[in-house]
């Protein structure tokens, strides 16, 4: 019974630290977006989502305006973190983008649900829609 216990406390610790371990890396395709479980999926997108739209101070007038369209188009169409990672997991379904990024296809997918308001946005400053 006590050689037992340490082999089974052994397989306990990697059972536990093999996902971690499987998730140390960059999601960088489908198969890295397709490996995380559908919480991560949010997660990951919701930093993502922070990310790509915060407006920097040293931003060009048509990047912050972008930004800010996006931002708009969030709110008013009442988008989750959870639309936005099935809108990611719906664009890997197409071969074309299989070893594209997630950052590439949110900004892909989001230039595309978004473009009246982004447009919107740069015509309250003269710009031509994107």
């Amino acid at each position: 019974m006590r050689r037992i216990a340490p082999v089974l406390s052994a397989a306990l610790i990697a059972a536990l630290i093999a996902p971690g371990a499987a998730w140390a890396g960059y999601i960088n395709n489908r198969a890295a977006w397709l490996a995380l479980t559908p919480e991560a999926r949010v997660g990951y997108v919701q930093g993502l989502n922070d990310s790509i739209n915060y407006i920097f101070t040293d931003d060009s007038l048509p990047t912050a305006l972008t930004k800010k369209g996006r931002l708009r188009c969030l709110v008013e169409q009442k988008t989750t973190s959870a639309i936005l990672a099935d809108r990611i997991t719906m664009a890997y379904r197409d071969d074309r983008f299989a070893e594209a990024a997630p950052t590439a296809l949110y900004v892909f997918r989001m230039q595309d649900v978004c473009r009246a308001y982004i447009n919107a946005e740069r015509a309250n400053f003269g710009l031509p829609p994107a």
